[in-house]
C-alpha cells in the first residue's frame, strides 16, 4: 500500500519520456502543479508541440539513450517503445528520481503513481486504485466532479479567512474542533453546492457568535 503525499513540484525539474498523447496528459498535470518541464522524444504530438513552441515546456527532440537523462525530481516515463521506458526508468531510478511508468508496474522501479485529480484552485480530490484500475479512477472521478464544482473553491478561499477569526476567538484547540465539527454540516455543504456561500457563512458565522458570547461570559 502506498503513502499518500502532495508533492511540491514547483520550479523543480520534471522530464517525461514520450510525446503521445498520454504523454500530454501527464505534462499537463505537471505544469499545472508548476513543474519545469523537459520532454525527450523524437516526434511529439500537436499538443505538446504548441506547448513547446510557446515556450511551455523544454521539448529535447531526440531518441532517449542512456546517459542523456538530466538530473531532476520526477521522470514519467510515457513513450510507446517498453523497454525505452525501462532503461529510462532505471536510470532515473540511479540518479535518486522519483519514477512512474506509465501503464506497468515495475518492481522495484516505480515510485509513485498518478492519481484520477478533481481540482479546483486550491481544492483538490485524489482517487487512487494503487495503478490496478485506472478506468475505475477515471470513473470514480467523474461522478465526484458532479458533486463538487467551481463553488468549492471559493469557499475554500472564505473557510480560510473565517479560520483566522476563530483562531482569535477561540483559544482552546480542543473547542475549535468542536466548533469545525458543528459547522461542517450537510446544510452548509448543500448551500455551497448550490450557489448559497453568503448563506453558508452567515451560518457559521453564527455559529461563532455563540462562541464568543461564551468566551466573554455574556449574559441576556
Amino acid at each position: 500500500m502506498s503513502y499518500p503525499v502532495n508533492l511540491d513540484i514547483c520550479g523543480k525539474i520534471c522530464v517525461v519520456i514520450g510525446g503521445g498523447h498520454v504523454a500530454f496528459r501527464k505534462i499537463t498535470g505537471l505544469l499545472n502543479a508548476g513543474g519545469k518541464v523537459i520532454v525527450i522524444a523524437p516526434e511529439v504530438c500537436d499538443d505538446i508541440k504548441k506547448l513547446s513552441e510557446n515556450h511551455k515546456i523544454e521539448w529535447w527532440k531526440q531518441k532517449y539513450f542512456s546517459g542523456c537523462l538530466p538530473e531532476g525530481l520526477i521522470l514519467i516515463a510515457a513513450a510507446n517503445d517498453e523497454k525505452i521506458n525501462e532503461q529510462a526508468a532505471n536510470e532515473a531510478a540511479k540518479k535518486h528520481m522519483l519514477v512512474n511508468v506509465v501503464n506497468k508496474k515495475i518492481t522495484g522501479i516505480n515510485t509513485f503513481n498518478v492519481p484520477s485529480v478533481i481540482r479546483k484552485k486550491n481544492f483538490m480530490l485524489t482517487i487512487s486504485t494503487e495503478g490496478l484500475s485506472p478506468a475505475f479512477s477515471k470513473y470514480i472521478r467523474q461522478k465526484l466532479e458532479t458533486q463538487f464544482n467551481d463553488n468549492f473553491a471559493e469557499w475554500l478561499f472564505k473557510l480560510s479567512k473565517i479560520r483566522d477569526e476563530v483562531k482569535n476567538i477561540i483559544k482552546d484547540a480542543n473547542i475549535r474542533e468542536e466548533f469545525w465539527q458543528n459547522v461542517m454540516s450537510d446544510e452548509n455543504y448543500y448551500l455551497v453546492q448550490n450557489g448559497e456561500l453568503e448563506k453558508a457563512e452567515v451560518n457559521i458565522k453564527n455559529v461563532l457568535d455563540g462562541y464568543r458570547c461564551k468566551s466573554q461570559n455574556c449574559t441576556d
